[in-house]
């Protein structure tokens, strides 16, 4: 499979999220070539995004993730930007850039691979626009249903 096949999957965890009435935010995990764990987010606003829950779980099941990949539709958060850094998550992909949502679900409008560049080991952050206009659609839908 290839990144954006992964990184479609998180996008169907966005869509199951968002139909259990939870943030829409999915995320996937996969270390050599094996999808190692899968979630959506907690309810809105919650203290467990999809992104973190899927490397904690990861992080559980086979310990640091040095060389694991992280496959979430909505750009990290610094929470959840933190979480990957300290599993050993090397590689970030997702679809929605922050600058294409609410402002409100991020604590900074800073560019977050702007910020991991001063970090003491370096996370890959690769955008995939062209998987955006689908992640977006869910979380308009989202809003829509939430009245945001």
């Amino acid at each position: 499979m290839t990144d954006k096949d992964y990184l479609q999957l998180a996008i169907e965890n966005s869509k199951k999220s968002m139909q259990e009435g939870n943030f829409p935010a999915g995320a996937v995990v996969v270390k050599d070539g094996k999808i190692i764990a899968s979630e959506v987010s907690s309810p809105y606003p919650n203290l467990f995004h999809a992104d973190s829950k899927a490397v904690t779980t990861a992080f559980e099941k086979v310990g640091p993730l040095q060389g694991a990949t992280l496959y979430i539709g909505l750009e990290c958060c610094l929470m959840c930007t933190g979480v990957a850094y300290w599993s050993g998550i090397e590689k970030v992909v997702y679809a929605v850039s922050k600058k294409e949502v609410s402002s409100t679900y991020y604590e900074t409008s800073e560019d977050t691979t702007e910020l991991v560049k001063k970090f003491n080991h370096f996370i890959s952050f690769i955008h995939v626009p062209e998987l955006a206009k689908e992640a977006l659609e869910i979380v308009h839908e989202w809003e829509q249903k939430n009245g945001l």
